[in-house]
């Protein structure tokens, strides 16, 4: 899993770069805040997700990324997700006692979208590879005679393949869903309950979308001059 992991952010750079060298971004300043939430599961084989069972896609992880259109097929991608892989408070004599693992994804990406962004469709497919930096914290809390806290941050690699659909409502609003699947090399120490958080993802999204777009705003002046004649 760590060679795949590392494979995978070799790949996600050179496609980064490839979708950063492909078109000039003078010609597209489209960007798009979005926001997601996604239900993840963490079998280390695809073949053993089961949606019937309700400790499978049970853990709900929150993202927020920005989008930059580089072509009117392509945007690179920016984002950082949290997800609380446990959360447990232990009571005795002495006092209170919690702990709280929380993984933090920060991955760099591509968009491939199979319809042109500037276009009339309302409905816009796309793959997705992604990758980075992924860190794991282990939070301590003793609630005892003294208030004790204690962080513990490890750090590994990671990547993402998957795809997607954009719907338009409006010009600046869109909303998503994407499915796909999450490799990460292992953590050197526990973080909860597992050294790795490999796994599958569904979730929907919300997306801002902000800045201009030379190619529509030329195509809206090309109109009014046709109107005018």
């Amino acid at each position: 899993m760590k060679n795949l992991s590392i494979t995978l952010f070799v790949l996600t750079l050179f496609f980064s770069v490839e979708s950063a060298t492909a078109g000039h971004f003078g010609s597209n300043r489209q960007s798009m805040l979005e926001f997601s939430l996604s239900a993840r599961d963490y079998n280390s084989n695809l073949n053993e997700v089961d949606f019937g069972n309700r400790s499978s896609f049970d853990n709900a992880k929150f993202s927020i990324g920005v989008n930059h259109w580089t072509t009117a097929f392509s945007a690179m991608t920016f984002s950082i997700a949290a997800m609380d892989v446990t959360d447990n408070v232990y009571y005795n004599e002495f006092g209170i006692y919690g702990t709280k693992s929380t993984i933090v994804p920060m991955f760099f990406g591509s968009r491939f979208y199979m319809t042109d962004i500037n276009g009339v469709m309302p409905i816009n497919p796309y793959f997705a590879i992604s990758g980075g930096p992924v860190l794991g914290v282990n939070n301590y809390k003793d609630y005892g005679d003294v208030v004790y806290f204690e962080d513990d941050v490890y750090l590994t690699f990671g990547g993402y393949v998957g795809g997607g659909v954009d719907i338009m409502f409006g010009q600046r609003t869109t909303v998503g869903l994407q499915a796909g699947y999450n490799f990460y090399a292992d953590f050197s120490e526990y973080i909860g309950e597992r050294k790795n958080y490999s796994g599958a993802e569904i979730g929907l999204s919300l997306g801002f979308l902000f800045g201009n777009n030379n190619e529509q705003s030329s195509r809206r002046n090309s109109k009014k001059r046709v109107r005018k004649f």
